[in-house]
This record gives C-alpha cells, structure tokens and sequence, in this order.
C-alpha cells in the first residue's frame, strides 16, 4: 500500500480531520516505553496496563505521521481526558481533527481534537492538542 502524503498547514482547514491511524500496544510495545520513561510503578507491569501517557504519546505521534510541521513548531498546550483503562495487546485508533486554525503575523495557531479508541469501539482518550507554527517561505 502506498504512503499517504503529509499534510501541510496551509492545506488544512477547520473541521480537516487525519487519517485515522492504529497501534498495537503489545508487551513489547509497551515495555519500550516503561523503560524509556523510566516508569517504576509496578502496577503497569502487574496488571498489563499501558500508562495514560504511553496512550497520549501513540495518539501525538499518529498526528506527526500525518502532517508536515516546519521546524520551530511547539506544542503549546494539551487537554486530555482519559475514559478508560488501555490493556497490554489492545488496539487503538487514533482520530485528528482540526478545532482550530488562526494566523497571527508570522505564526499559526492549530489546535486538534483526538479522540482514541479501543478495539471493542470504547473512547479510551479524548481531547485538544495545540501547536504554534512558524511561517514557512514557500518562495524559493
């Protein structure tokens, strides 16, 4: 199957919603993570749970495979609302929309809405994420 292309600012607009993009957060998935963040707490391990944050961190990297961000672009602010406990083995979907798109001289403000869900179609996380872009000289 053919890679999609990277959208760009400029493409977008209000309401552009991503191409949904899955993971598999198996055992071995989610212990990459525990050790990169150096996680300590044993529940996770224990009880084959994925960390809140491993979830958020699939759903922002669902959203930096999908568009082309200039250098200099920040993430400013994120909102989230986690619904439900994400297991060792599960799936999850990650959807993108944009809720939000503003210039402001040399900058643009985006911000998203996420919403992730299980295999079972259960919302495990929603949400607003929000980024200043910095213009790109397309001139040359």
């Amino acid at each position: 199957m053919p890679e999609q292309a990277k959208a760009e600012y400029h493409q977008l607009h209000l309401g552009f919603e991503f191409p949904p993009h899955n993971f598999i957060l198996d055992a071995s998935t989610v212990s990459a993570y525990l050790e990169a963040t150096r996680e300590t707490n044993e529940i996770f391990r224990l009880e084959c749970l994925v960390p809140p944050m491993a979830v958020t961190a699939f759903a922002m990297a669902s959203l930096v495979e999908a568009l082309t961000v200039p250098p200099g672009t920040i993430h400013v602010s994120q909102e989230l609302e986690f619904l439900k406990l994400v297991h060792v083995d599960d799936v999850i979907t990650c959807f993108s929309k944009v809720s939000r798109k503003q210039d402001r001289g040399g900058l643009h403000l985006m911000n998203t809405d996420v919403t992730v869900i299980n295999q079972n179609q259960e919302k495990v996380l929603t949400g607003k994420v929000g980024f200043i872009i910095p213009e790109v000289d397309r001139s040359g």
